[in-house]
Order: structure tokens, then sequence, then C-alpha cells
């Protein structure tokens, strides 16, 4: 009982990403793009080392039987998890953080087009919030 208790924590625990953006102080939303881009070949590395590991621990926790069969009911689950991690990792190897979207920011975004929609970008990235967006120049 105790093991598939394990288990069932061990599945769900893989952490769940909302809309998210890569941020640090003075970088641009085409620099930050560009830094996903170079990590993005580390992600499919990163989602089967998460997934074999997952396999490992569920048959420490539940058994050879019951534990990878748990696990494999959230294999694309826990490789996506995986895969944002180790995107993640590299960002952060780079100086970056994953900074998580607002409700409101997620509106601003979708609400904004063109010159508008990047200024807004690269405030967000650079660390700054709708409550102190500056006007943009020119505006």
């Amino acid at each position: 009982m105790a093991a598939a208790l394990g288990l069932a924590l061990l599945a769900g625990c893989a952490e769940t990403y909302g809309p998210s953006l890569p941020a640090q102080p003075g970088k641009s939303f085409l620099a930050a793009r560009d830094a996903v881009q170079t990590c993005l070949p580390e992600a499919p590395e990163a989602g089967r080392q998460a997934v074999v590991a997952g396999y490992i621990a569920g048959a420490v926790l539940g058994g050879v039987i019951l534990g990878p069969g748990v696990v494999a009911v959230r294999q694309e689950h826990i490789r996506y998890s995986g895969e944002a991690s180790g995107v993640d990792q590299c960002l952060a190897r780079a100086g970056y953080t994953r900074r998580d979207l607002t409700p409101e920011e997620m509106i601003a975004l979708n609400q904004s087009y063109g010159s508008d929609r990047l200024h807004l970008l690269d405030h967000l990235v650079s660390g700054g919030t709708l409550d102190n967006l500056p006007q943009k120049a020119g505006s």
C-alpha cells in the first residue's frame, strides 16, 4: 500500500509549466528567443532522462510490475516536464530564469500586435511588470 502511494506521488510530482518566458535584466525578447533556440536541442535528451528516471524510481517504489505501469500512464507528461526542465537548466547557465506570466499579462499580450507586442515582451523579459510598463518611444 505504501509503495502504491509513493508511486502515485512520484507520478504526480512532475512540475507543470504554464505560460512563461525567459527573463534576465537588460535582455530583449529577441535575445531571449535566441537563447531558447540555442537551448532547444537539449530538450529531447532531458525528456528521455526524465522518463528513464521515472521508470527506475517506479520499479524501486512500486515493484517491477506495478511501478512501471503507473509511470507509463504519465510518460508523456514526465517527458514534457523533463524537456522543459532541460531547457530551463540551459537557460539558467546563460543567466535566464523562468518567469511565469500572470493572467493579466497573458491578456495584454493576446491583445497587442506588432511593435506594441514586441515592446511589451521586451519589458517582461527584462523583468518589468504591467504596473511599470513605460510608454513606447514616439507614442
